[in-house]
């Protein structure tokens, strides 16, 4: 369970710590640059990178929310924006949208099929049939990032916020 306290995590490259607790999407792209260069090796090399980057428009996150009846947080609007659904790392991210790609699952969709009385907004799977996600009250996604059991167990905080949650479990840092 991740406590109040900041988390701190080595920046692979210049030796400088960088807090992974409330960041914003700048401090964010400066932990991504490895993930970045990896992704393009692996993409030439292999023919896949390790960010599929199925990025949205903010029109398409705004038609999610209102499908979806909820208020998603800021930071998972602007990653989605700037970096997309799919695979990031070592997290598979369910995509906003589905068009052009090979995903059977999208944002509304697992969320109709799985958690329809919207009271936590799943946005990425485990793959033991639990997800990571967003609890809601009010139609206001909180900004903590919790672990849902599928089965049983009380629900986990697992990061204070999207961009912390993308780093320890996508970057691993």
């Amino acid at each position: 369970m991740v406590d109040d306290r900041a988390l701190s995590a080595p920046n692979r490259g210049d030796g400088r710590t960088h807090t992974l607790s409330g960041m914003e999407i700048a401090q964010f792209d400066v932990l991504v640059e490895s993930l970045r260069r990896a992704s393009a090796a692996s993409l030439a090399k292999y023919g896949f990178p390790l960010i599929e980057g199925l990025t949205v428009t903010g029109d398409e996150v705004t038609k999610v929310e209102t499908r979806l009846g909820v208020a998603l947080p800021e930071k998972y609007k602007a990653f989605m924006v700037h970096y997309g659904g799919g695979m990031f790392g070592t997290v598979d991210l369910f995509p906003i949208s589905r068009h052009g790609t090979d995903h059977d699952d999208d944002l509304a969709s697992v969320n109709d099929r799985e958690f329809p009385d919207r009271t936590f907004i799943a946005v990425a799977p485990v793959g033991t049939g639990d997800h990571w996600g967003f609890p809601v009250t009010n139609g206001q996604c909180h900004d903590e990032v919790w672990f849902r059991f599928h089965d049983v167990g009380d629900p986990e905080l697992h990061a204070v916020d999207f961009l912390e949650f993308v780093a320890r479990h996508g970057l691993r840092a």
